[in-house]
C-alpha cells in the first residue's frame, strides 16, 4: 500500500458455503478503471492486462451475483483522480540521484588509489624503447625493488582528484529524501543529527503519520471483512480491529525522567 499507493484485493466466494478468499492483484496490471459517469468514486469494473490483447474485466464489490469481485483501496489520491500515489513518488528522483552519487564516490575512491609508472629513458637509441617495453611488459608488484642506472627515471603518476570533502553533498541529498517521505534524518541512521530530546520532537509528526496510516489499514481490513460477510448473507456484523499504536513508540523514545535520590 505504501510502495504502490493502492491495493486491488480479489474476493473469491465459494458458492457452496459462502466463504470468501482474498488475494491481491498487482496494481501495475490494472490499466483501466470504469466508473459511474455520475459518480467518479463509484467504481464499476477493473480491466486487467493479460497475455492476450483483450485482457480481463473484474466486477466491483457492488455486484452481488459475481463469485469474484475486486475491492480497490487507495492512499495519497489527488482530487479528481481514481488511482492512488506511492509514498515514494516525490523522492524517486532524489533516490536515483543518491544512487548515482554513491556509484560516483566508489569510482572516485577507486581511481584515487590508482597509479601508473612513467619510465623515462635518457638518450634512447633506435630500438631501445621497444626493448624496454618488452622488458617491462609485466608491471612490477607493489614493494618490488627496481634497480636502474642514470639512464632510466621511474615516476609514479596518480590522478589528482580533489574530492575529499563531500560529506555535505551526501547529507543534502539524504535531507531531500527524508523530507520527501516525511521522516527525520535520524530515521535514516543519522544518529549524530539529533539528541534524545530533539529526536522525540522531530519524530512526533512522523509517528502521527504512521498512526494515521494504521487507522487507514484498519479501515481497509474492516471494510474487507464486512463486504465478505455481506456477500455471504450476513450483513450488519460488527468488526473491531485492535492494534498497538506506534505513538507509544514515540513516548518510549522521549527523554528519561529525572531519577530520585
Amino acid at each position: 500500500l505504501s510502495k504502490v499507493g493502492e491495493l486491488f484485493l480479489v474476493l473469491s466466494r465459494n458458492p457452496v458455503d459462502g466463504m470468501s478468499y482474498v488475494r491481491e492483484l498487482p496494481a501495475i496490471i490494472i490499466d483501466k478503471i470504469e466508473t459511474d459517469p455520475e459518480d467518479l468514486e463509484n467504481e464499476l469494473r477493473y480491466h486487467q492486462l493479460t497475455e492476450d490483447t483483450v485482457g480481463r474485466w473484474w466486477r466491483g464489490p457492488q455486484d452481488a451475483v459475481a463469485d469474484q469481485v475486486v475491492l480497490h483501496y487507495t492512499i495519497n489520491r489527488p482530487v479528481g483522480m481514481i488511482r492512488g500515489v506511492s509514498d515514494l513518488s516525490q523522492v524517486l528522483t532524489w533516490l536515483e540521484r543518491y544512487d548515482l552519487w554513491l556509484e560516483d564516490r566508489v569510482r572516485i575512491n577507486r581511481y584515487k588509489g590508482a597509479y601508473l609508472w612513467h619510465v623515462k629513458i635518457a638518450g634512447a637509441l633506435p630500438g631501445t624503447l621497444e626493448a624496454k617495453r618488452a622488458q617491462y611488459a609485466r608491471v612490477p608488484k607493489p614493494g618490488s625493488i627496481i634497480i636502474t642506472d642514470d639512464s632510466e627515471e621511474w615516476t609514479a603518476i596518480q590522478p589528482k582528484i580533489g574530492a575529499d570533502d563531500v560529506e555535505a553533498d551526501g547529507k543534502a541529498i539524504r535531507l531531500m529524501i527524508a523530507a520527501g517521505v516525511g521522516v527525520p534524518l535520524h530515521f535514516l541512521a543519522e544518529g549524530e543529527s539529533a539528541t534524545r530530546a530533539t529526536a522525540r520532537e522531530m519524530g512526533t509528526a512522523t509517528y502521527r503519520h504512521f498512526a494515521h496510516r494504521q487507522h487507514i489499514f484498519a479501515a481497509v481490513v474492516t471494510d474487507l471483512i464486512k463486504k465478505a460477510a455481506q456477500r455471504a448473507g450476513r450483513p450488519g456484523i460488527d468488526v473491531e480491529i485492535a492494534f498497538e499504536s506506534v505513538l507509544r513508540e514515540a513516548e518510549r523514545i522521549g527523554p528519561e525522567a529525572p531519577r530520585g535520590s
